[in-house]
């Protein structure tokens, strides 16, 4: 009874339910992802692309072939209204020529009545003529079949006017009046008369029009209709075609997925059931072929091979070290190849450099030019002009020149660090190690870098120990790691001070640069030295350069004994220090004296060589070549830019300058006549810069010819070879430019002459003697008075007198200062303290 009961409860309890509100929003949701998983299934997308593509298809060429039929409709309409039209013209003409011979002959004989008459019946028998105009040359109307009204009257209306002007048939259409108008010039015997205006009506010929228009829109909506329906037909059948190929190919792929998914669970024994197609209680069974298969089978490979490998991996672990050695092999390989990409990479970036050089010369060079040209020539006259106009394109002007410029000296900069970056990578940098003064290259450095500081306010300073030995090394290089230091110290300082030290530190010379800018954080200032990488953030602080300055001075200072590091806090600035090791002898007889801000050479009296040493390189600083245009240039460069860019700068300094664009030309013109000096290329076709050297300084006739090497810098150490000593940079500046021609014609014989202060030394007759049988011209004073006199007459390139007598008259300041002689260079002579 109790499982009776519990049997009835349990069926009377099985009644159905009210489905609940959670249960329905269940069943929707699983809905929704079948729906889901339906639209992305491959056979929906292959089924709604594929139907996609025929719609568009057939749709494309149902509308192709209306546009076609209805154009050849609209072709057949107007060759029908061509064709009417000519038939109408044709019996226009041909009536009207019969009308005019008898018009002709009733106006020779003055019948104007028979005319009209005529006229009238002829309207009356003919549907399509409709009117009749006879008019003479005045334009008085004789006929007039539609207004009678207006014979005997001057027709003045512009269609009476236009047919009188026509000498031949002609006819004109008025689609106003739905006529076209035969004008048919009469004459009496061989001189015209008048004409003769002959209307044909045009409505049957547009309702014939009208009807063909009818009939083409009635063709053309029956096309459209069994068109559509074609359409229709095609895109059923495609559909359906469609449907089955996308339920042929889909199956496959359903099946090759659930078999994938049971390989993702680690089930590799299925791999050898769906090769097995007899294979009992398998899941999945594979029978697709092609490309389908091929990958179906390609999974079932790849399955059996992970279980081969797992097999083997107790093999691998026993032979692990084997693998390592032979990877590591590997990897040496890989690195050589890495090692040599980037020796590749260094050559290239050296080459590339190079050749950026000899445009950036020429377009850094007429800009200057320009500039130049602009404020002496140009610019004056509109100077003095009150338009606003006018002032501010002159501003712009010299702003953009400007711009060019300096964008010029920024893009040298940054080739130049590309360029030493490339050489001491490859090891190739020429080194020119030899004694030099640090205070020379801090001043030096300073100099090149005041520009910096001209639109800031900031200071730039210096503060140089005392008793600084000279030190070796390569000047140049040693100049570049002051420029740079000093340059970063101005670009991070806003106002404040930037300091250039020298002192001696723990028996080493340390020069340091330091600013009071934003300073460096304790985590950045590693990365200061590092190659490409710069400080800051690069879209906020927008750091300029290349990050390779740093990285290249620390190059250049550890190559000279010496290492670079940093100190900085944030907030309080930055110092930048170097060390030079000590030299092992240090020689004061080297050293420079200054005074009054000048430069003065300190040599001994007794050392006549010494002295000659020192005239010789006074005079090659204050030698003026301006003051004679006979100097000739010759320049020797293959490139046409280059060579027009120095014959403009030389030029406009009064030298008279040749060119010549290979070294076979320039030789050829200098064994013509040879010139005072020479500017020559390196790198040029079949005969370089050195092969021209050589040959000059092979051949005594021109042995004695100074040449300026324009090159770039890796070549200097084989011009000094070649006794070459003077060699500018490309890209040259300028100022640069004229100050080494200025250097070098400074040497010229006829341009050196020496006054000398003897001062009642007897010995200094002896020393004139020797000048010049060095080729001075030499002029000796007996006392202070006359060789003041002497100096303004002569103006001579170098003073010599005892540095006592030049002090108690105030020499340098008497003749530098109040008669103008700043272009003398002047060298003292100092006794030695007697023992």
């Amino acid at each position: 009874m109790i499982k009776f009961r519990r049997t009835a409860t349990i069926k009377k309890s099985a009644k159905p339910q009210p489905e609940s509100k959670l249960s329905r929003h269940n069943k929707t949701e699983r809905t929704a992802a079948t729906r889901r998983r339906a639209r992305n299934s491959i056979r929906w997308q292959l089924l709604t692309t594929m139907i996609g593509l025929i719609i568009g298809l057939v749709v494309t060429l149902t509308v192709i072939e209306l546009v076609l039929q209805k154009q050849s409709l609209e072709n057949e309409l107007s060759k029908r209204v061509d064709l009417m039209k000519a038939n109408l013209l044709e019996r226009g003409s041909t009536m009207s020529n019969l009308m005019l011979t008898q018009v002709e002959n009733d106006v020779a004989a003055f019948n104007f009545s028979h005319i009209t008459e005529n006229l009238h019946n002829t309207i009356k028998e003919s549907p399509l003529l409709v009117y009749g105009i006879l008019t003479n040359n005045d334009g008085v109307a004789f006929v007039h079949s539609s207004h009678p009204e207006l014979q005997q009257e001057t027709l003045t209306d512009e269609a009476s006017r236009y047919a009188l002007t026509q000498q031949h048939l002609a006819h004109v259409e008025y689609p106003a009046l739905n006529v076209t108008e035969f004008i048919l010039p009469i004459h009496f015997g061989n001189k015209p008369w008048g004409v003769l205006r002959l209307g044909f009506t045009m409505q049957e010929l547009n309702k014939e029009i009208a009807r063909s228009q009818a009939d083409i829109a009635t063709k053309t909506r029956d096309l459209i209709i069994s068109t559509a329906l074609i359409a229709l037909v095609f895109v059923l059948i495609g559909s359906a075609v469609v449907l089955v190929i996308s339920t042929t190919l889909s199956k496959p792929l359903m099946r090759l997925t659930e078999s994938v998914k049971e390989l993702a669970r680690g089930n590799f024994e299925l791999a050898t059931e769906l090769l097995d197609e007899n294979a009992q209680g398998q899941k999945v069974r594979f029978k697709a072929q092609g490309e389908i298969g091929q990958l179906a089978y390609s999974f079932i490979e790849m399955a059996n091979e992970i279980r081969r490998s797992q097999d083997k991996l107790a093999d691998y672990n026993r032979t692990l070290e084997a693998k390592v050695k032979e990877r590591t092999q590997e990897l040496e390989r890989a690195n050589e190849k890495l090692q040599e990409l980037d020796q590749m990479k260094t050559n290239f970036l050296s080459t590339v450099s190079h050749e950026l050089r000899t445009p950036l010369t020429s377009v850094m060079g007429f800009a200057r030019i320009l500039q130049k040209k602009f404020e002496s020539t140009l610019f004056p006259p509109l100077s003095q002009s009150e338009d606003k106009k006018v002032q501010k394109a002159m501003r712009q002007v010299m702003e953009n020149a400007q711009i060019i410029v300096d964008e010029g000296e920024r893009l040298t900069t940054l080739i130049n660090d590309v360029l030493d970056l490339a050489k001491m990578e490859a090891g190739r940098v020429d080194w020119n190690m030899r004694e030099l003064s640090v205070e020379e290259v801090i001043d030096r450095a300073i100099a090149a870098t005041s520009a910096l500081v001209a639109n800031k306010p900031v200071q730039l300073c210096k503060a140089i120990g005392e008793a600084l030995p000279l030190c070796e090394g390569d000047r140049d290089r040693l100049i570049q790691v002051v420029i740079n230091l000093i340059s970063n110290a101005v670009k991070f300082t806003d106002r404040g001070k930037v300091i250039c030290r020298a002192q001696l530190k723990d028996g080493e010379l340390v020069v340091s640069v330091t600013d009071s800018g934003c300073g460096i954080k304790p985590e950045d200032q590693p990365l200061v030295f590092e190659k490409f990488k710069q400080v800051g953030d690069t879209l906020t602080d927008k750091p300029k350069g290349t990050g390779l300055g740093l990285p290249i001075c620390k190059e250049i200072i550890e190559h000279h004994g010496g290492h670079l590091w940093l100190e900085s806090e944030l907030d309080v600035g930055s110092t930048f220090l170097f060390s030079l090791p000590l030299p092992q002898q240090y020689d004061p007889d080297a050293t420079l004296m200054t005074q009054d801000g000048e430069a003065i050479s300190l040599v001994w009296q007794s050392n006549r060589q010494a002295l000659v040493a020192a005239l010789q390189a006074g005079l090659k600083v204050t030698a003026d070549p301006l003051q004679s245009p006979s100097y000739s240039i010759l320049i020797i460069d293959d490139d046409v830019n280059i060579r027009e860019f120095l014959q403009q700068e030389l030029s406009a300094e009064n030298y008279a300058v040749r060119e010549a664009s290979s070294g076979s030309e320039g030789l050829a013109i200098i064994a013509g006549q040879q010139p005072d000096l020479i500017l020559l290329d390196v790198k040029m076709p079949h005969l370089n810069g050195f092969a021209v050297a050589a040959r000059l300084h092979s051949n005594p006739a021109t042995l004695h010819i100074p040449i300026i090497l324009h090159t770039v810098a890796e070549d200097k150490f084989l011009a000094e070879q070649l006794g070459i000593d003077y060699y500018l940079t490309k890209p040259a500046k300028e100022m640069d430019l004229l100050a080494t021609v200025r250097q070098v014609l400074a040497t010229v014989p006829p341009r050196k002459k020496i006054l000398l202060f003897s001062g009642g030394d007897a010995q200094q007759d002896s020393w004139a003697v020797g000048l010049e049988s060095y080729g001075y011209q030499v002029r000796i004073a007996a006392t202070v008075e006359e060789g003041v006199a002497l100096a303004v007459s002569l103006q001579p390139h170098l003073v010599v007198a005892d540095a006592t007598l030049a002090t108690e008259h105030q020499l340098i300041k008497r003749l530098r200062v109040e008669l103008g002689l700043d272009r003398t260079f002047f060298t003292l002579l100092d006794s030695p303290d007697e023992p």
